[in-house]
């Protein structure tokens, strides 16, 4: 017991010693630090411990203290709280008065707003990671992108939130921030994973609002649209569309494929009328669109042409669903190497098989099919679209011997 009374009292002692001395000893520092010609006193600053205050060890002075409080001259403790809240605490004199103002606290302010902890290398090379990605997205297996556009998003969190930057190196990774997102919500829109998809999307649309980014919302939106319509959720796919033609910078390349979206949109809906109308201006910017392009941001006539395919398939012209889905295809064949699309390839070759089951040649639609099937690139809109055909041939021809085959086949292959 003797033993622990002594440990507390040596607590209490040191405790008291700081409380005592280390007004004294704040005061002596600011004196210096701030170079003024009369010392300051722990008076000056509220915290004497001595001033008849009514207040015990355990309480300062506040802030706000009365003259009487926190000594006899105010306007020398209004000095002391100002230079501890701006002069020695942040370097810079208060610009109070003109006679108080100082061409160094102006150099100060923007040495201030230069400071960075990034180099500039830290921006190139995030610029050519996400170029990189784009660039190789249909070739590659979605399970293989993951990892790295993960790793690079959560890189560019850490830049923000653990480095000093600049403004402008703010708004520059706000803008690599959301298009890695929207990368990120097209795997998991390959892979299936509808959660991951809506919040990476958000994502990228609040880096969007933040960084003053607008296309990159509009191709968050075109993400989001085509997983509802993938979804069976075609009216939430218009609504994105929508929102995303909103934002898009107008003639660029989200405002393209956008226009695309909000036809088959409507085309999925059952809306005729109005799918044509947006289909009018989808074509429009076809007519200036090259035939084909590279890269996940790429908008090139080949797409229009697979969307208009889809869409006839829904709104049951498979005359047409066939004519169009059949230009996309050749042209998606005759494609150089790097111009690949391999899902939009199979997609058209889908849509074809849904035109050969309408007009009676359920043969004819399982043959494509298959090629669909044997592509390089089984993602999770693949296998929904190959689904919906398999339901389509057994609701149309449930004695057809190849068609019972088909979906064995189908069923093998989508529990692998």
């Amino acid at each position: 017991m003797s033993t622990l009374r002594t440990a507390h009292s040596t607590v209490w002692n040191a405790m008291v010693w700081q409380l005592v001395h280390m007004p004294i000893v704040l005061a002596h520092t600011l004196t210096r630090l701030c170079g003024l010609a009369e010392a300051l006193t722990s008076a000056d600053l509220g915290m004497d411990l001595n001033a008849p205050s009514g207040r015990d060890l355990d309480h300062f002075a506040s802030p706000a203290a009365t003259p009487g409080e926190a000594g006899d001259d105010p306007t020398k403790r209004r000095t002391a709280l100002t230079l501890i809240g701006g002069t020695a605490l942040g370097s810079l004199a208060p610009l109070m008065t003109p006679g108080q103002a100082s061409a160094d606290t102006a150099r100060a302010y923007t040495h201030h707003a230069t400071r960075t902890e990034l180099d500039p290398a830290d921006l190139t090379d995030l610029e050519a990671d996400i170029d990189r990605l784009g660039a190789t997205y249909s070739s590659t297996p979605p399970r293989e992108l993951w990892p790295t556009a993960a790793r690079l998003r959560h890189r560019v969190f850490t830049l923000q939130h653990e480095r000093r930057h600049t403004l402008r190196e703010a708004r520059e990774l706000t803008r690599h921030a959301g298009m890695l997102s929207v990368i990120l919500a097209w795997i998991a829109h390959d892979l299936g994973n509808g959660d991951l998809v809506q919040a990476f999307c958000d994502n990228a649309w609040t880096q969007s609002e933040q960084g003053d980014h607008p296309e990159v919302g509009a191709w968050a939106e075109d993400v989001r649209s085509t997983h509802a319509l993938y979804d069976n959720r075609p009216l939430d796919a218009l609504l994105a569309a929508t929102r995303g033609m909103a934002v898009a910078p107008r003639e660029g390349n989200a405002a393209v494929r956008l226009s695309a979206q909000v036809a088959r949109a409507y085309a999925r809906l059952g809306k005729a009328d109005h799918f044509q109308e947006a289909v009018l201006r989808a074509h429009k910017h076809q007519q200036r669109l090259p035939l084909h392009g590279a890269g996940l941001f790429a908008v090139d006539a080949v797409r229009i042409t697979s969307y208009d395919a889809s869409s006839y398939v829904w709104l049951g012209d498979p005359d047409r669903a066939r004519a169009t889905a059949e230009e996309a295809i050749g042209h998606y064949r005759s494609f150089p190497s790097r111009f690949q699309a391999p899902t939009r390839l199979a997609i058209a070759q889908l849509d074809l098989a849904q035109a050969h089951s309408a007009l009676g040649t359920p043969d004819a639609a399982i043959a494509v099919a298959r090629e669909a099937l044997a592509g390089s690139r089984l993602v999770d809109s693949i296998r929904g679209r190959a689904q919906q055909l398999d339901n389509t041939l057994q609701r149309r021809y449930p004695h057809d011997g190849a068609v019972a085959e088909f979906g064995e086949e189908l069923h093998v292959l989508l529990a692998a």
